[in-house]
């Protein structure tokens, strides 16, 4: 809808939100990986860069759990490399939630493959930031 009215960034929060619900509620994962790079494809198109920061580690969480990476544990590949995307956002309006998005999305795949300790680790590091970040349903899958 956001689009059709030419609200670009209400449009591209929603995008980056059914991203996050999307790998919450379960969706199969081949489908939402042609659609987050879809979505990041548009978000960089669009200049909507506060999303696109924030939905990357999104995307290349979904390509690392279908096999688009040398390392599943690190989140490098097609969508981005991990450290350029550390560099990206070092100055960025939303380096924050761009870095915690990365740190969560690194913890789920350490989960995910079985590296029980590394994301032990990145969630001590973590602390507690969801009281910045409440409410948000990336809560429910770092638990995991």
């Amino acid at each position: 809808v956001g689009m059709e009215v030419g609200d670009v960034e209400s449009a591209m929060w929603n995008v980056s939100q059914y991203m996050c619900n999307s790998i919450v509620a379960g969706k199969a994962l081949k489908p939402l990986a042609v659609d987050c790079v879809t979505y990041i494809e548009q978000m960089q198109m669009l200049k909507a860069d506060f999303t696109y920061h924030m939905s990357l580690p999104f995307a290349q969480g979904v390509l690392n759990m279908i096999g688009d990476a040398d390392d599943p544990l690190k989140l490098s590949g097609s969508a981005m490399i991990e450290e350029d995307f550390l560099a990206m956002i070092e100055s960025s309006e939303g380096q924050f939630w761009s870095s915690l998005h990365l740190q969560i999305f690194k913890s789920m795949m350490c989960s995910f493959f079985g590296d029980f300790e590394q994301g032990a680790k990145l969630a001590l590091e973590r602390g507690d930031v969801y009281e910045k970040k409440n409410g948000s349903p990336l809560a429910m899958t770092d638990t995991l």
